[in-house]
């Protein structure tokens, strides 16, 4: 008979081991996180920056000059005596018609040499040095106006040649030069530019005018034949010229009153001012603006974008999504006072036990905004019907009279704070707000960008 095993089996203690706890406990962690941060509802945030109403009050304005067209008295080849943007006095000689084109051949040939004097060459540079500061890839049209302003120049080298050598030529090879010179009737400057703007004015002026999607302008110098009575120059014969801009009735209503406003071209950002006189042609609205000066400085152009400066309102602009109204406890402003560890500003609230008994207790409480009665205090620091006293003579206050403030939700701290803002000018998306404004944004602060889905105080990232 086998005998009885006095071994007693134990299980194997199971040692816990703490860096799978840890492990564990942090995965929940993450995973928790990553739910709510997944489930949640995302504030977008829009960036402070600072801002005005110039916007609104930039306008494309139609230029109108004193502007005569002059056409060729006779059929032939023609050639100016006068530079683009010249100013001439009565009697000057501006172009000559030339009826046979052998003398042009012979220089255009190149048996005539063509030389650049220092002035020329200092021209030249000038006009690449204007076209490189201002070509842009996204406005190609300058590529057209410099290619435009360097065939003149090559125009005027050639008719400075036919001038000079026109002559010698004639002697040395017996061709006909025979040309008739023509002068300017009226003092003014030449230009070699038409577009079928020269007979606008205030009395025909329309709408449409201004949509120059599909604006041309034609050059006149050329080297072909010119048939009799075809257009060869234009001669502005006044200084005073005039931008016609169409207005709103709001921008209407704000110049109504005005007889002279400051601007700005925004060409070449020149600031100056005019005369302005406004127009009312059915329900079109129009503003005149009359200069003396500059007129040259914007001889090829017919359209010019100005920023004018009337009720011209600065600050930090903000979407007005970002805008809410929002609740405070108006308090008399001697119950606040300084208490707590940090010495804070806030009210002594009054709190009431199960038996009865009254205790005190200090709450720090911001001042949103202040007049000269009222302090505006949180609402949601203080159910409605609490009480407050006076740490002066315990004078008791109930919390119950209520006002709005308009403000918006700062978020540069991770978590949404309110901060009151004063509105300057506001339009269908933004606003101007005060810079100024005690306690509120900054430019390059973040606040939600709408204001309705941010809680107060709540953590949003």
């Amino acid at each position: 008979m086998a005998k009885k095993s006095n071994v007693v089996k134990f299980r194997k203690r199971k040692n816990l081991n703490i860096g799978i706890a840890v492990f564990l406990a942090m995965l929940v962690y993450i995973v928790i996180h990553v739910y709510i941060y997944i489930t949640k509802d995302h504030i977008a945030i829009y960036e402070v920056h600072e801002g005005s109403t110039a916007q609104d009050n930039r306008i494309k304005g139609l230029i109108l000059r004193e502007e005569t067209i002059i056409t060729s008295e006779k059929a032939g080849y023609i050639s100016y005596f006068q530079k683009e943007g010249a100013r001439v006095s009565k009697n000057s000689s501006v172009y000559s018609v030339d009826e046979d084109r052998q003398i042009v051949d012979v220089i255009m040939s190149g048996d005539i040499p063509i030389s650049l004097s220092d002035k020329n060459n200092a021209e030249i540079k000038h006009e690449l040095y204007s076209f490189q500061k201002v070509f842009s890839e996204s406005n190609f049209s300058t590529v057209y106006d410099f290619k435009e302003d360097a065939a003149s120049m090559v125009l005027d080298l050639l008719n400075a040649t036919m001038i000079d050598h026109g002559k010698t030529i004639q002697e040395d090879t017996g061709l006909n030069y025979s040309y008739n010179m023509y002068f300017s009737k009226d003092t003014g400057v030449i230009s070699y530019y038409i577009d079928s703007y020269e007979t606008i004015n205030e009395n025909n002026i329309t709408m449409d005018l201004f949509q120059n999607d599909e604006y041309t302008r034609t050059s006149l110098r050329t080297t072909q034949m010119l048939s009799q009575n075809s257009p060869v120059y234009k001669i502005i014969t006044s200084d005073i010229w005039n931008i016609l801009l169409p207005l709103t009735p709001e921008q209407y209503a704000k110049l109504n009153g005005n007889d002279r406003i400051k601007l700005t071209i925004l060409k070449d950002d020149l600031d100056t001012s005019a005369d302005l006189n406004l127009i009312q042609k059915g329900s079109d609205y129009y503003a005149k603006l009359t200069l003396d000066k500059y007129m040259t400085n914007y001889l090829n152009d017919r359209f010019l974008e100005v920023e004018l400066e009337f009720n011209t309102v600065e600050g930090l602009k903000i979407p007005k999504s970002s805008i809410i109204d929002k609740n405070f406890y108006l308090v008399p402003l001697e119950y606040f006072t300084s208490g707590g560890d940090s010495g804070e500003q806030g009210l002594i609230k009054e709190t009431y036990s199960e038996q009865g008994e009254i205790t005190y207790n200090f709450v720090p409480t911001d001042i949103y905004y202040q007049d000269e009665i009222y302090g505006y205090v949180n609402a949601d620091l203080f159910p409605i019907g609490t009480g407050i006293v006076s740490d002066q003579n315990m004078e008791r206050f109930t919390l119950s009279q209520m006002a709005k403030l308009t403000g918006v939700y700062c978020v540069n701290t991770g978590y949404s704070v309110f901060k009151r803002i004063e509105i300057l000018y506001e339009d269908k998306e933004y606003c101007i707000i005060d810079k100024n404004t005690s306690k509120g944004l900054s430019a390059y602060d973040h606040i939600a960008l709408d204001g309705s889905k941010a809680v107060d105080q709540a953590i949003i990232y």
